[in-house]
């Protein structure tokens, strides 16, 4: 065995204990990637007073072509408490056991996030000098916030948290909502694995919840009749409003209830959600989840927190969002706009004091529209600011846009003292307009972050899609065939209803229905000469002939099941298909006519006689088939156009016909 092969032996040997074997079988060794189901090893040092964490973790797998991967941590620490720390220093208040959990996501990286393993700690004596920790949870001024620890991956599972607070001078009781799996997609996303909480919370229903504030509510009446109008209840009804609204929104949801927050306490409740294995279907779209804070209190207004969130197919920091993933144009408004938010990340060891993000564009969008709406690390116009500046600076091409930070400090993730992971990170928030006249065809964006002068970070497609939004229409028009010596068709009066895609771009189906009215259809026999002497009214005539003629007088019940259609452009559609008829009521009406000539000048026609016989009308008689041609004129995308028909009767002596119509989409 040569120097190279043992070697390679002895490092499988390390990474895979007890399986290395001598010649051939060092091939049957588990591939590198079930070390995904490994654990981390959590180390505690230290003492009561100041306990020390850190992990041992599988080795990462760099994506080829991606930057260098690395780690970040989540750390629950068992009494409510947690960290973004790698090794993160903690003092309990009391004595007791905790169970400290780390949730460590792999990025860059081609595996499995490491599963969780809680580790009991034991705390066996009060720590001498009192516990300090500070959260550093709430950066806007609401009293719930939401942060998750890492983006939702299918087949994985991730925390969210959901921090609470009592900003009042009393005591505070109430109850926390949260809302997750959106009615949108259709599909359940998220599952709740376990909640956790550490300050006497406890699970409720939401049945209780509207029993509390129907409680608060008669409270309210008691306590706010003074200085009040009569009948005011605080904000019990705004928030029935809210809570029936999320629910309409989400499908799923849980309460937790909590007492006695102290004025100025922050606590927090930890929600472990796994990400369903439908997701797949949905990664690089963005979702939601809710919470909601429902003070007892019924003069406190209930406050919501909604966290955006990306379901990714790997964990990446810097990402493309686009928040309309499935777009319905019918319902995108006048100014049919999307939003777009790039995040990035400085994941390396130092500062960052200029980020460029480089943005291609699809064709269906105008780079000329763009408008930011909201960015961080948030600076000025770089054509207002004075010489070196913290500012921002944008640049369009005709397929692209460039984002521009200028001078600014944007801590590393590795950088030796940063402990808060929030201060890494960036964002810039845009708004862009389609064209004029946009193909719903799919369309992807991509960027190229580069931080100072390093290789460019590429991150994932954001891939729109067209909803296709059925469109109703109405039909109204007027039969007629061409008259020959024989027969002759008028009608019918023709109303109908059709369901299409919405201003299809590409070719497409459209069914049809519609009810005929007062179609006749007359057939005669000809003229029948039959030279011969009758007597009438006591003269004698020649009977110079006879003739015979029906009437067919019917409502019609029509179905187009199939129709195949293609718009040339805006204003010309063609469409083929097949129409099946069905005779509603048909009265049929039969005429015989005698012509009279002088005897003594037989060849000249002197009058007629006629008679008709009317038969009982039929319900739900003949029926027909016809294939057709359809040629439409005007806007035939979205209506109103005018239309010519040509339908083939395959069945009977029905005449063949045409049909002219008017036609508006809704």
């Amino acid at each position: 065995m040569s120097k190279a092969a043992l070697f390679l032996l002895l490092l499988l040997a390390q990474y895979h204990p007890g399986r290395a074997q001598a010649g051939r079988d060092t091939m049957r060794v588990s591939p590198v990637p079930a070390q995904d189901t490994v654990p981390p090893e959590i180390q505690v040092s230290g003492n009561e007073d100041s306990l020390h964490f850190s992990a041992l973790l599988r080795p990462l797998r760099r994506v080829a072509g991606a930057p260098a991967s690395f780690y970040t941590y989540f750390w629950e620490l068992g009494d409510g408490s947690f960290s973004f720390s790698p090794r993160p220093v903690h003092t309990y208040h009391d004595t007791g056991t905790y169970e400290v959990r780390l949730y460590a996501t792999n990025n860059y990286d081609d595996g499995k996030a490491p599963p969780t393993r809680p580790r009991p700690v034991k705390i066996n004596r009060k720590p001498v000098r009192g516990a300090s920790w500070a959260s550093g949870f709430f950066k806007g001024g609401g009293n719930i916030e939401m942060k998750i620890n890492r983006n939702p991956k299918p087949g994985e599972a991730f925390v969210a948290l959901v921090g609470y607070r009592n900003p009042t001078a009393d005591s505070l009781g109430g109850s926390v909502a949260l809302f997750f799996n959106e009615r949108q997609f259709g599909q359940e996303g998220f599952a709740l694995e376990e909640k956790r909480y550490y300050h006497g919370e406890d699970s409720t229903t939401m049945h209780e919840l509207l029993a509390q504030l129907s409680l608060g509510e008669r409270q309210g009446e008691r306590l706010l009749a003074g200085p009040h109008p009569p009948g005011y209840t605080g904000y019990a009804e705004d928030t029935r409003s809210l809570l029936q609204s999320l629910q309409g929104n989400y499908t799923k949801h849980t309460v937790l209830r909590f007492k006695n927050t102290a004025p100025g306490n922050e606590r927090f409740l930890f929600m472990t959600m796994n990400t369903l294995p439908g997701m797949i279907a949905d990664t690089n779209a963005t979702v939601t989840m809710s919470a909601l804070l429902v003070p007892d209190n019924p003069a406190l207004p209930p406050e919501l927190f909604e966290l955006e969130m990306q379901v990714v197919a790997s964990h990446d920091p810097n990402r493309l969002q686009l928040r309309q993933r499935h777009i319905n144009y019918r319902f995108m408004g006048k100014r049919k706009e999307l939003t777009y938010k790039v995040r990035f990340q400085n994941t390396g060891k130092g500062p960052a004091s200029k980020v460029a993000i480089g943005i291609s564009l699809p064709r269906q969008l105008n780079t000329q529209s763009v408008t930011v709406k909201n960015m961080r690390p948030y600076c000025t116009w770089c054509d207002s600011a004075y010489n070196r500046q913290s500012c921002i600076d944008t640049v369009r091409t005709g397929d692209s846009i460039y984002f521009v930070f200028k001078n600014i400090y944007l801590p590393g993730m590795q950088q030796e003292g940063i402990t808060d992971e929030d201060s890494t990170k960036g964002f810039v928030e845009y708004t862009i307009r389609f064209r004029k006249k946009p193909k719903k065809i799919p369309f992807s964006s991509r960027a190229a972050i580069v931080f100072d002068k390093n290789e460019p970070v590429y991150t994932n497609k954001a891939t729109g899609r067209f909803v296709k939004g059925i469109s109703p229409g109405i039909m109204a028009g007027y039969g007629f065939s061409p008259s020959h010596a024989l027969s002759k068709l008028q009608g019918p009066v023709q109303i109908g209803f059709l369901l299409a895609p919405y201003a299809p771009s590409r070719p497409y189906f459209q069914v049809e229905a519609h009810a005929g009215f007062w179609e006749k259809e007359t057939t005669s026999t000809g003229f029948i000469q039959t030279k011969r002497d009758t007597v009438l009214n006591g003269q004698l005539f020649f009977v110079a002939g006879r003739e015979r003629t029906t009437t067919l007088q019917r409502h019609l019940l029509q179905v187009v099941p199939l129709h195949y259609r293609y718009n040339l452009n805006s204003w010309v559609g063609i469409g083929i298909g097949a129409q099946v008829q069905l005779s509603m009521e048909e009265q049929t009406t039969v005429t015989d006519k005698i012509y009279l000539a002088n005897i003594q000048q037989p060849a000249i026609i002197t009058g007629a006689s006629s008679a008709s016989d009317k038969q009982a009308g039929r319900w739900f008689g003949s029926w027909n088939a016809a294939p057709f041609a359809d040629l439409q004129v005007g806007r035939v995308k979205s209506g109103p156009a005018i239309g010519l028909r040509y339908l083939y009767a395959l069945k009977g002596e029905e005449a063949s016909r045409f049909l002219v119509y008017g036609v508006f989409r809704l």
